[in-house]
């Protein structure tokens, strides 16, 4: 394990904010409070965010970006809508704020408080869509300011736990995978890629544990509760090196 430690990266879902992964009824309310921007019928809605959702699934490993504009192209046709360009951006723009959910109370004040201690701060998070809506979550949170990087998959063109995109946010960072840490909550993507670089690989308690039998590479080096445990790990990890 390495415990001499430069920057410390984070999944987002799960670890800073809630999964978006399950879009469904109960998470609608938590991404659209005032209801979906539009006259579009819910049921309809629903079942279009389900069906992206498994198109990105059905997709073999390494999953590359999924380009969605086609599938909500044909559902509008479906609908009688027209499917023209303006159409398609306006919904994939409404839909791309599915996958924004509020920070979890504790991470706007361990970010800062990990950023006041000297270490580097990124971000390495598979996302559906293009947008920047999470940027602008970040910024509202105080925080954007504080992460060197910034990686979205659907920008990026690949997904966890393909080693590239963690590659990528490393460089740009200019830190050596056996400085980092990579913090997540998903054995399958989080720590099986973080560790296929070279990374410490950290887990956030969660949904996903049955992972952990997947492969030797599934287990990860470290576990937490939840990010607000780090100030005081990677002290008690400086005080033993």
């Amino acid at each position: 394990m390495k415990y001499d430690v430069e920057a410390v990266l984070f999944d987002m879902g799960g670890v800073l904010l809630e999964s978006a992964d399950m879009w469904d009824a109960a998470g609608f309310a938590k991404s659209f409070p005032d209801g979906i921007p539009d006259d579009l019928p819910i049921d309809w809605f629903l079942a279009l965010s389900k069906a992206l959702i498994a198109a990105f699934e059905a997709l073999p490993q390494p999953r590359h970006a999924l380009d969605t504009r086609p599938i909500i192209a044909d559902w509008l046709r479906q609908l009688g809508h027209g499917a023209t360009k303006e159409e398609v951006d306006r919904l994939y723009a409404i839909l791309a704020r599915w996958e924004v959910r509020p920070l979890y109370e504790h991470v706007p004040a361990t970010i800062l408080t990990l950023r006041q201690m000297g270490y580097r701060l990124g971000l390495v998070s598979n996302t559906l869509m293009v947008s920047d809506a999470h940027r602008t979550l970040f910024k509202e949170a105080g925080i954007f300011d504080a992460f060197d990087v910034l990686v979205f998959s659907a920008e990026f063109g690949m997904n966890k736990p393909d080693t590239s995109i963690f590659t990528c946010a490393l460089d740009a960072m200019n830190v050596a995978p056996n400085r980092a840490w990579y913090v997540g909550d998903k054995p399958h993507r989080d720590v099986c890629g973080a560790r296929r670089v070279g990374m410490t690989s950290v887990l956030v308690d969660g949904p996903h544990l049955n992972h952990l039998g997947d492969g030797d590479d599934h287990w990860p080096e470290l576990m937490i509760p939840d990010i607000s445990a780090l100030p005081g790990l990677l002290e008690m990890m400086q005080r033993i090196s």
